[in-house]
């Protein structure tokens, strides 16, 4: 009875929290299981070292067993895994084949089950990818909608429609509504589309970073930029923009090393990736790891630097192949520093079985990295038709409607409407600031350093079409 009450109350298990996870998952008890160890071994690794929300899964089933609250390893994953949602099914499939391959009596049958298993997985990825994808058609043809034609009706249509008296315009829509409207229900709207898709993207790592959020400071410097030019006369329409572009600019020389760091740091990570297959292929004629691991890196110009400090490490560490290892990879990627930790130590055991367990993990990161770039180009086009929303329809579009208001407001009911500019100026900072937001929740990782990269640099091209666009005269 009471065993049927704890079953009852087990924690739901949301699919959104592990679908990402999933492929490193499975990497991870590959590489560990392919070396030749046991399933307990690949778990508790898992447990100690892998993503977050699957870490901690396994780090209960392992304090279980370890508590004797359950018998064993294999027994607790195979219970665990069978109550995963329809969500997970590719994940639940791939973990049973892993449970396999553990059981499986030579190393080429290992190798065959677990690249099976790591194409099953990634299939899930792909599905899940593709019915994300198509669930966001509809929130960004709502910020598209929202934040440029609410804005264009009140700035533009309102005006004519008090031409001649034929529509009597609301009592109180004045410069004041205007306002109101423009520079919080829009926003306040956008946001709400903004929360609603917040927790839908299955690629988004859970932690987000949020400690260059004060590298934004910098863009303060806009305000003494335009006392200066307000006190040597120079007109206010002219100083909000320049004051603006400074500003923005500032914001992005302050983030722009960050950036190029990451970009550089990436980029060496996928030269480590690339360079697993020539490190497998030297293993398999015989080379010793530490000898095939620094030419192999040495072989491409991204990675030369660290076969360099690899070489050099390998010198000062006495022997110990694992804290060199460690030492210099760790900065570019923790998980390519662990695999290449796994395949040296199944290099002691057998160097060329290790060489095809390299090979056959550089295939399975291989095909990760494909899923995981298909994913970003349907992505793109979403994001380019944000992008361009913030930088060159809404100033564009909004630009064009102060433009009509001048001959409009004086044939109309409407009050005079003079800061208009002012509002639209303001309104396409915020908007700058919120679809940035916007595209930086449908990548991979939710870092502040990208929501102020890309506001930085959208801000000085809807700056300058807002202004050209405003200033012509009919």
């Amino acid at each position: 009875m009471s065993r049927n009450k704890v079953d009852g109350k087990k924690k739901r298990i949301d699919p959104r929290l592990y679908v990402n996870e999933s492929a490193s998952v499975i990497s991870l008890m590959s590489s560990v299981i392919t070396s030749g160890a046991s399933l307990d071994a690949a778990v508790r690794k898992v447990a100690s070292e892998g993503p977050k929300n699957t870490s901690k899964m396994f780090r209960q089933l392992v304090c279980k067993v370890d508590c004797k609250a359950e018998s064993d390893i294999r027994e607790s994953l195979l219970a665990l895994i069978s109550d995963f949602p329809e969500g997970l099914s590719s994940f639940r499939r791939a973990l049973f084949m892993t449970v396999s391959a553990s059981d499986a009596l030579t190393q080429n049958d290992r190798l065959r089950i677990m690249k099976e298993a790591t194409d099953v997985v990634l299939q899930g990825i792909r599905q899940t990818g593709e019915s994300y994808i198509s669930k966001l058609q509809f929130p960004c043809m709502a910020v598209f909608g929202i934040g440029i034609m609410v804005p264009m009706i009140v700035l533009s249509l309102a005006p004519m429609l008090g031409i001649g008296g034929m529509f009597e315009l609301p009592a109180g829509f004045d410069e004041r509504t205007i306002r109101m409207v423009v520079l919080f229900l829009v926003p306040l709207s956008i946001i709400a589309v903004i929360l609603s898709i917040k927790d839908k993207n299955p690629f988004m790592d859970t932690k987000g970073d949020w400690n260059d959020l004060w590298r934004v400071t910098p863009g303060l410097i806009a305000f003494p930029i335009g006392y200066l030019m307000v006190g040597n006369g120079f007109d206010m329409k002219v100083t909000m923009v320049v004051s603006a572009i400074v500003g923005s600019m500032a914001i992005y020389l302050s983030v722009n090393g960050i950036v190029r760091k990451e970009k550089e740091r990436v980029k060496v990570e996928k030269g480590i990736r690339n360079c697993l297959f020539d490190l497998g292929n030297r293993m398999v004629t015989g080379e010793n790891f530490d000898s095939a691991l620094v030419a192999a890196l040495s072989m491409r110009k991204e990675c030369a630097g660290l076969a360099e400090a690899l070489s050099r490490e390998y010198v000062l560490c006495r022997g110990d192949l694992e804290s060199a290892i460690r030492m210099c990879m760790t900065q570019y990627s923790e998980y390519m520093a662990d695999i290449c930790c796994r395949i040296m130590v199944a290099s002691n055991k057998d160097v060329r079985d290790a060489g095809r367990m390299a090979t056959a993990i550089a295939y399975q990161l291989q095909n990760e990295d494909l899923v995981r770039n298909d994913m970003k180009n349907k992505l793109r086009g979403m994001t380019d038709m944000m992008n361009g929303t913030a930088a060159v329809f809404a100033p564009l579009i909004l630009g064009m409607s102060i433009m009509m208001m001048s001959p409009l407001v004086s044939m109309s009911a409407l009050a005079d409407v003079s800061s208009a500019f002012t509002t639209v100026f303001v309104y396409v900072i915020e908007l700058a600031a919120l679809i940035s937001m916007f595209t930086a929740l449908l990548s991979d990782r939710f870092r502040a350093v990208n929501v102020i990269n890309r506001f930085a640099t959208v801000l000085p091209l809807s700056m300058v079409i807002l202004f050209v666009c405003s200033s012509i005269a009919i």
